[in-house]
């Protein structure tokens, strides 16, 4: 009996211990995937004083076999400003880490800033990669890195005012809320992130009041020298359908996708927006985008967009005094206008829709480039819609015929205007210009003073162009 007893209890802790001894078959499949609780894991601490931070998110494996994990690694290594702990291991990087089906484990992530060092970046980025099975996939991770204002896809508060005292800086969106103002005062730093957005909504306005010698910046939030002019780091302006009574005044707006989009006036009585003193440079699609929209432009340098300087699409009205609109594009073959004048738009292949081009003028100013044409006049000759445009003592560069006085007045073409340096987007006109001297003196004294603040009289005429010849 003892012995029967002694025999029972071995077979049952046998049976136990190869219960317990079985593992999931291992799922070898190359489409097997993680799972992530956050696929972006972002510390959106301000610290004004050196400090750390610590998040942490879950890794699943949802199959019901168990996956290795053959790679764990933080991209930035050693030298990065996070650090990871994996599973209750500190560690840069792991590795053959077998997760049972259904099973999951902690990452833990923290950073260290120093928001005082001016040589950080306003956004400290890096990413967690993991391979399993031959299978890439990553977790990224965004830190604020310096002392600053940031809005993290967020509706800012009515009426809020921005200041020079430190940089502000948008990851996502920044939204000026419905009949609110967002005032943005001279001298103040607007740093965007990777496709980030500052829009103003239906009913509400930005006011962006830089001074001569004080702009309002906006770029890009990557602050190495290799980005210094590289285009499309950023989204845009929104100035959206029925914003009103938008005004930017002294502005630097560069290394974006769009420098301004405005949206249609919702029969408004005032422009969408009056944009003057400011210079839009390096955009990967345009400087300014108006669609259906109402805008006015005084003292404008635009130049280096990807497809064009400015487009007025879907009709609406514009009217710009000595703007410079100069193209000279080269990261890559740029095959549009540097200005386009257009009333309608395709809704599928079978039917287009059409908007009144109520105005287009041109008064003063200088539309050049490196293509044979940099005007195009894109009206759908079906359409009895309207399409009025007027270019009045302006020097362009164009194929078209100007022979038509109800649309080209005083102008010159094909003229050199010999620009100072195009390449570094020194847009200022040397001795010899075309320019010099052929702008209208009664529209000079509407726009008296140029975008360096020099009286355009200086030398007894007014020249076409932002910048009076010296």
């Amino acid at each position: 009996m003892r012995f029967f007893s002694t025999l029972l209890i071995t077979l049952f802790l046998i049976i136990a211990t190869q219960s317990g001894c079985r593992k999931d078959p291992i799922n070898t499949d190359s489409d097997a995937k993680l799972s992530f609780s956050n696929d972006t894991i972002v510390f959106d601490t301000v610290f004004t004083t050196v400090g750390s931070a610590t998040r942490q998110f879950k890794v699943y494996n949802t199959s019901s076999q168990a996956v290795t994990i053959s790679s764990i690694q933080l991209a930035g290594g050693s030298a990065s400003n996070f650090h990871l702990n994996i599973d209750g291991v500190p560690a840069v990087s792991t590795g053959n880490i077998l997760l049972q089906g259904g099973d999951s484990m902690y990452v833990f992530v923290d950073v260290n800033v120093d928001p005082n060092n001016i040589n950080s970046a306003l956004l400290i980025e890096d990413s967690i990669s993991f391979v399993t099975n031959g299978n890439h996939q990553s977790v990224i991770l965004n830190a604020v890195g310096r002392d600053a204002y940031f809005y993290f896809n967020e509706y800012l508060n009515c009426n809020e005012i921005w200041n020079n005292d430190k940089p502000h800086v948008i990851y996502g969106y920044a939204i000026v809320p419905s009949c609110c103002n967002l005032t943005i005062n001279a001298g103040t730093e607007v740093y965007i992130h990777h496709n980030g957005v500052l829009a103003v909504d239906s009913c509400a306005s930005i006011k962006v009041l830089g001074a001569a010698g004080s702009p309002v910046i906006f770029q890009g939030d990557r602050l190495e020298a290799e980005y210094d002019e590289e285009p499309g780091q950023w989204g845009y302006i929104w100035c959206s359908s029925l914003s009103r009574d938008n005004v930017i005044d002294w502005a630097v707006i560069k290394n974006g996708t769009i420098g301004v989009l405005c949206d249609s006036l919702g029969g408004s009585t005032n422009p969408t927006l009056k944009i003057t003193n400011t210079k839009i440079l390096n955009m990967s699609l345009a400087g300014i985008y108006g669609r259906d929209s109402w805008i006015e432009g005084d003292n404008l340098m635009i130049t280096n967009c990807a497809q064009f300087c400015l487009a007025i699409g879907y009709g609406g009205k514009c009217k710009f005094r000595h703007c410079t609109f100069g193209d000279y594009y080269s990261i890559a073959t740029r095959t549009t206008p540097c200005v386009l004048l257009n009333n309608w738009y395709k809704i599928n292949e079978s039917l287009n829709n059409y908007r009144d081009l109520e105005q287009a003028d041109f008064y003063n100013c200088i539309i050049y480039g490196n293509l044979d044409t940099e005007i195009a006049l894109d009206s759908n000759s079906a359409s009895t819609t309207q399409f009025n445009y007027l270019f009045n003592h302006c020097l362009i560069k164009t194929n078209v015929n100007v022979s038509n006085t109800t649309h080209f007045q005083g102008c010159i073409y094909n003229q050199n205007p010999n620009f100072h340096d195009t390449e570094n987007y020194d847009l200022h006109l040397d001795a010899g210009s075309a320019a010099i001297d052929i702008g209208d003196n009664t529209i000079g004294l509407l726009v008296p003073f140029d975008l360096d603040n020099i009286s355009r009289f200086v030398n007894g005429l007014c020249d076409a162009g932002a910048y009076e010849g010296i």
